[in-house]
């Protein structure tokens, strides 16, 4: 892979959009690991596929609301849209993780073969696509809003999905113990679940008025 570290410090305008690499990274390791579910007929790989499809998604959502949030800064008017984008975000997430738990039961009580090695492989490729796309959200920790805790969330929600893949590729590659799997599932649905109502909490407290309004100052370089 190319390092590519210091390829974005050269031009950082005020009109970056911190969603916008991130995005394409996801975007186009999704249409990959779905082409290799398919070619390997790995369910794991195929569910984790649709996950990333709809955090494809999210980020989506999280670019769009935060070029919305530019333009009415631009010309100094309040925009909702990165509200907006967070509470679908935070749907969107709450429906993931339920069905990650409904296809892990199901897979508790029919359990089905990984298919070893490529399953780790494009996990892995899939674990350093994720963790740049992670790392990247976290470098624009600055700007920090519900937009960006709900986008960090989705990829958090990848970084796991991806070690879960490697973990239980290579329990059931080396055991061929295959309940690995959905438990693996179901352990990460409750962390997801755990920072989605955070940020749920954190969505009411805004609509509601009660988050104390620590609006930063825009520290202008």
């Amino acid at each position: 892979m190319t390092e590519d570290h210091h390829t974005h410090t050269s031009h950082h305008d005020n009109h970056s959009n911190p969603f916008v690499i991130p995005f394409i990274f996801i975007l186009v390791f999704a249409i990959i690991e779905l082409y290799g579910g398919v070619w390997t007929k790995s369910l794991a790989l195929l569910g984790d596929a649709r996950h990333m499809f709809s955090d494809v998604f999210a980020l989506g959502l999280a670019m769009f609301a935060a070029h919305r949030v530019g333009k009415a800064k631009a010309s100094n008017r309040r925009s909702r849209a990165e509200l907006v984008a967070s509470i679908l975000n935070a749907a969107l997430m709450l429906f993931v993780t339920v069905w990650i738990i409904l296809e892990a039961v199901e897979r508790l009580k029919n359990p089905h073969s990984v298919a070893g090695i490529y399953v780790m492989l494009i996990a892995f490729i899939g674990l350093v696509v994720n963790l740049i796309v992670a790392k990247q959200l976290h470098a624009h920790e600055g700007e920090k809003g519900l937009n960006h805790q709900a986008a960090l969330l989705h990829a958090m929600g990848d970084v796991l999905g991806s070690v879960a893949a490697l973990a239980s590729g290579a329990v059931v590659y080396f055991t061929g113990w295959l309940p690995i799997d959905p438990i693996l599932s179901l352990l990460i649905s409750l962390l997801l679940l755990i920072g989605t109502f955070g940020l749920i909490k954190n969505i009411w407290q805004t609509l509601t008025g009660k988050s104390v309004h620590s609006h930063h100052h825009d520290h202008q370089h």
